[in-house]
């Protein structure tokens, strides 16, 4: 997600609440972190890397001490929450220190998730919070610390609940690209039952979300926003239209494998706050958007055989 942001705030000009152009945009990396996902952004001097660890304080401390940025989007996201150990909310607490001031004067934008909730459709920012993994826990403990840091440090902030996301870019092993993988070999993708409805998102259409965020008036800040299409798609009719670009739908294999949220029936958005308030419009070219981003899978693939996606068996 935060390279899809980096690169929607390079490419098209943008603007902070104020109405003053973005003049530089700063990529955080963690030491060692391919710029792959950036290869396609010219150098130039509207934007940069920077390499830290979002986990050291005392670096990070320092990195926005030099930049001095107005606004931060936090994308970050340590994969122990997965398991369960102990993660705390560093980065985060951490950006709103460093952008303390005035209040009004800085913002962070923070990526929440649509898995924080209870299974619903047309599920609004009135949801019910029921959290059932450790990572959705984390997520909800984070929605809740946004106000507590804003208040502490006057920094306003804009929390979006992500729901599902797909496209360039993304782990291999995730559906989109493990279907493609498979398909493409004239091999059986191992799929869940797929009768469990989504909302489902191409990654570069919810960046424009964060975008609109960072122009928002400061009468927006303060909230949660249900960043989705508020469409209701299965992940058989998913799964099937990526087929159709990929291979023979014929080799996926419903119920033959197994998800973690397999049995949460429906987890749907209804983002008319987000529309009301940030101009947060929607996409409703899901097919298009499934073709394009199966088809770009299928140019990866295309490559050397070591750059195929490894065939893992996870978030499917």
């Amino acid at each position: 997600m935060g390279s899809a942001v980096v690169r929607r705030l390079v490419r098209t000009d943008g603007v902070l609440w104020d109405g003053s152009p973005i003049e530089r945009v700063v990529a955080l990396l963690r030491p060692g972190g391919s710029p792959t996902r950036l290869e396609m952004l010219r150098p130039d001097g509207r934007w940069t890397i920077e390499h830290v660890d979002l986990r050291d304080d005392h670096g990070l401390r320092s990195l926005l001490r030099r930049v001095r940025p107005r606004a931060a989007v936090n994308t970050a996201l340590d994969a122990g929450v997965y398991s369960g150990e102990p993660v705390g909310h560093a980065p985060l607490e951490t950006l709103f220190a460093g952008l303390e001031g005035p209040g009004g004067e800085t913002r962070v934008v923070h990526s929440g998730s649509a898995w924080v909730l209870a299974p619903g459709d047309q599920l609004d920012e009135s949801a019910r919070v029921d959290p059932r993994s450790p990572y959705a826990q984390h997520k909800a403990e984070e929605d809740q610390l946004l106000p507590v840091l804003g208040e502490r440090t006057g920094v306003a902030w804009i929390g979006l609940r992500l729901f599902n996301i797909f496209g360039r870019y993304e782990k291999p092993s995730r559906l989109l690209p493990y279907l493609v993988s498979q398909l493409s070999r004239n091999e059986p993708a191992e799929v869940s039952h797929g009768a469990q409805t989504r909302d489902f998102n191409d990654v570069d259409d919810i960046a424009e979300a964060f975008a609109l965020s960072l122009a928002a008036p400061l009468d927006a800040c303060g909230a949660l926003y249900h960043i989705g299409s508020g469409r209701a798609t299965t992940v058989r009719e998913f799964a099937l239209a990526v087929a159709e670009v990929a291979g023979d739908p014929g080799l996926v294999r419903f119920g033959a494998g197994e998800t973690p949220d397999q049995d949460l029936p429906a987890l749907v958005s209804e983002p008319s706050r987000a529309r009301r308030v940030l101009g947060w419009l929607p996409e409703n070219r899901l097919e298009e958007r499934l073709r394009s981003a199966a088809e770009w899978w299928l140019e990866q693939l295309a490559g050397p055989a070591g750059d195929r996606p490894e065939r893992q068996a996870t978030l499917r």
